[in-house]
This record gives structure tokens, C-alpha cells and sequence, in this order.
């Protein structure tokens, strides 16, 4: 499914489901409950919604997490969900391609503008990886989408950085 959207600083983007009651329960325990049972089955269905863009994907690149989040969780659902990507389509990726390095809060309960004004500044390109992200077309990988404004900003952040074209592909999307 197209994630069509005003006015978006990436190229295409594409989920492989629709964000509801069903889904949370298949994405919440990955996401905060330590269990990756979903993993493979997200994963198959994203990769499958997403072939043509894969193809021509030359980096998978996950939405990091900050280190005291990652810390606390242990993982990187978005990282796992890229892993098992490139496993499948045998792309590269580059798990530290974007670091955050500004902590949020969870999102969950801001608006779009608010958490467009909470995640300014919030990621940066990894200035070890600039050369090899340079000109090249990175797909963005994500669980859920809710505004796009995180996907948006680290978008506009690898564009800065140089590279050629930003593809998404999330495992959800909230309509």
C-alpha cells in the first residue's frame, strides 16, 4: 500500500499494513515486550509490499533508536525488521547509517507539529558512513508510521547528507 502523502521530502513509500487493533497486538509485544515472534512474518509481508523498491535500493538504513531507549529495550525493532529485509532481498545495510542523538519522548501523544518540533535536530547521518551513503538510494525502514514526521526528518537528514533518493518502507501505517 502507497503511503501518499502531501508534500514529503522522500521519493515512495510503502506499508504493508493498515495500523489498527490487529496489528498493535501483532507489533506491541516486538516493540516493547522483548518478544520477536512477529519478526519473520512483518518482515516476509513488508518485503513482498515492497519488491520493486528493494530492487533498486542500493542501502536499507532502520530508523535508530536513542542509546538510553535502545538501552532500556535492549533492540531495534526497526533495525531487526531491516536485517531480516536484507536477508531476504540481499541488500546491504547499514544498521548505523543515521544515529539519533537527541532524546524524545514517545511520541505517541503529540500532534504532527509537535513532534515535527520535538524531532528537529533529533537524527544525524553517521559521519563515518557519509562516503558510503553518498549518491547512493537508501530505503528507510520503520514499524509504524504514524505522522511521518520522524520518517520526514530522517529523510531530510540522509538528502543533506548527500544521498541520491530516500524510499520507506514501514511495517504500518496509521490511517
Amino acid at each position: 500500500m502507497e503511503c501518499a502523502s502531501a508534500a514529503v521530502p522522500w521519493h515512495q513509500c510503502r506499508a504493508a499494513f493498515l495500523y489498527n487493533e490487529g496489528f498493535k497486538k501483532l507489533i506491541m509485544p516486538l516493540k516493547y515486550g522483548d518478544q520477536q515472534k512477529s519478526l519473520v512474518f512483518l518482515s516476509y509481508f513488508m518485503h513482498r509490499c515492497a519488491k520493486d523498491l528493494i530492487v533498486q535500493t542500493d542501502i536499507i538504513i532502520p530508523v535508530p533508536l536513542h542509546k538510553k531507549r535502545l538501552r532500556h529495550r535492549q533492540y531495534n525493532q526497526s533495525a531487526l525488521l531491516a536485517w531480516q529485509i536484507g536477508k531476504i532481498s540481499k541488500t546491504s545495510v547499514l544498521p548505523m547509517g543515521l544515529l539519533r542523538v537527541k532524546e524524545t519522548m514517545v511520541l505517541g501523544h503529540y500532534n504532527k507539529q509537535e513532534r515535527q518540533y520535538l524531532l528537529k535536530n533529533a537524527f544525524i547521518a553517521y559521519p563515518k558512513y557519509l562516503n558510503k551513503i553518498k549518491n547512493k538510494r537508501i530505503l528507510l525502514i520503520d514499524d509504524v508510521m504514524t505522522t511521518g514526521s520522524t520518517l520526514a526528518e530522517c529523510t531530510s537528514v540522509l538528502l543533506e547528507a548527500g544521498v541520491a533518493q530516500v524510499d520507506l518502507l514501514v511495517a504500518a501505517k496509521v490511517v
